[in-house]
């Protein structure tokens, strides 16, 4: 799964949600059937953790408020 920019979404990953509003870390990413089983999800995405909310699932649909990726852990 990647971002809009191409690169490729990492877990651990510092990203943006909410229209650059939110900092978020990528926990877990969505894509087959068995991850979205899993998670109790029925779409890929992918699992940010974000302060206020806690866990937040991003829908990799959403492009009208794409993941916006802020920094890679080392």
């Amino acid at each position: 799964m990647n971002y809009l920019t191409g690169e490729i979404i990492k877990i651990g990953d510092g990203v943006l949600i909410e229209h650059r509003k939110t900092i978020g870390t990528v926990v877990s990413i969505i894509e087959l059937s068995e991850d979205m089983q899993n998670w109790g999800v029925d779409e890929q995405g992918v699992m940010i953790e974000a302060k206020p909310f806690g866990l937040v699932m991003w829908s990799h649909k959403d492009i009208s408020d794409p993941l916006i990726f802020k920094n890679r852990k080392s």
